[in-house]
């Protein structure tokens, strides 16, 4: 078993996927306002109704096919502990996200995971060919993917749903407002589907851990799941920022666009090679990382860096991502 690595929290943190910015002072007053009314002595609703109706409505489906949790990754983890007992097989992708690790590491069950080509992109056809070959219990990754940005297609995803409906099929969509195609339209036709979704990245509350598990089944499930697992404090908060959803539309058009301005400039760079995203990061690779890390350290910016030749960068404001693509011209004019 393997333990999760936190980030790095000091300079200019582009390297988590976070917000860039706190949410704005009216919301800000709303939510000190609503926690002062708080019963402090009382334990939270465990039910979640409030904070439940609201993504219902965000999400347009029924309340009762939502659960909720400390961060996306503890619905994961229950998912994984749930269906996967002693010696069955997770099935998801590498690269991604490496909590699934964490988790089947927990419930001492079994990993298999698919190579992605260097972009994210896979062949959905041989990936279903192998989990078939494997016997896998369940399908679990992100999409898009986290680190690539890579996304597969609504068709994509039916696809894999159908091969796998026997098993649960878990799309983990912690970045799918920053990309096209939820399986969210998938979940009436397909009880074996699960959407995990989170508020950390496009609503910007990293800070208080609140994910949602999206299914026809959370009915079944529910009474499993852990009680108080979201504090009043967090369902308050969270009730807030949903309340102003619609607002949040902005700040990811402005996001989305400020990726694919960065994109657009760097695509061309010889000493780096940066992949089209669809998420609030771009990822990318140079042989020259080393010398690339600490030109970012020269100027304060802490990105995510992984043990191979890649990197990725978080779309920060669009001063933060000035400051990126200066560094990046100057690497790659250093390096030409």
């Amino acid at each position: 078993m393997q333990g999760y690595k936190t980030h790095v929290q000091s300079g200019i943190l582009l390297n988590a996927n976070e917000a860039s910015q706190n949410v704005n002072e009216t919301v800000k007053q709303e939510i000190i306002d609503a926690i002062s009314n708080l019963s402090l002595n009382r334990y939270p609703d465990t039910t979640c109704h409030q904070l439940h109706r609201l993504y219902a409505e965000v999400m347009n489906v029924p309340s009762s096919w939502i659960l909720s949790g400390n961060g996306s990754d503890q619905m994961l983890g229950f998912l994984i502990q749930y269906y996967l007992q002693e010696n069955k097989i997770l099935y998801t992708l590498s690269p991604d996200f490496s909590m699934y690790d964490y988790y089947v590491g927990l419930n001492h069950s079994n990993i298999e995971k698919y190579e992605t080509n260097l972009d994210g992109s896979f062949d959905v056809d041989a990936f279903i060919s192998n989990g078939k070959d494997k016997n896998v219990d369940m399908v679990l990754f992100s999409n898009p993917n986290n680190p690539t940005g890579h996304s597969i297609t609504l068709w994509e995803m039916k696809k894999i749903s159908e091969a796998f409906k026997d098993i649960p099929v878990i799309f983990d969509e912690a970045y799918m407002e920053f990309g096209k195609e939820s399986a969210v339209c998938l979940l009436k036709e397909y009880p074996n589907v699960f959407v995990c979704r989170t508020l950390s990245k496009a609503y910007g509350l990293a800070g208080i851990r609140c994910g949602f598990m999206i299914s026809s089944q959370v009915e079944k499930l529910s009474a499993l799941f852990i009680p108080y697992a979201l504090s009043s404090v967090t369902q308050t908060i969270a009730s807030v920022v949903l309340r102003h959803a619609d607002e949040y539309k902005d700040t990811i058009a402005t996001i989305i666009s400020e990726r694919e301005r960065m994109y657009q400039e760097v695509k061309e760079f010889k000493q780096l090679t940066m992949y089209p995203s669809n998420a609030n990061f771009l990822f990318g690779r140079s042989e020259k990382k080393d010398l690339l890390l600490a030109m970012f350290k020269e100027k304060n910016i802490t990105i995510r860096n992984y043990e191979d030749a890649s990197f990725r960068i978080t779309i920060g404001t669009k001063e933060e991502n000035e400051m990126v693509l200066d560094v990046l011209r100057r690497f790659e004019y250093a390096n030409s």
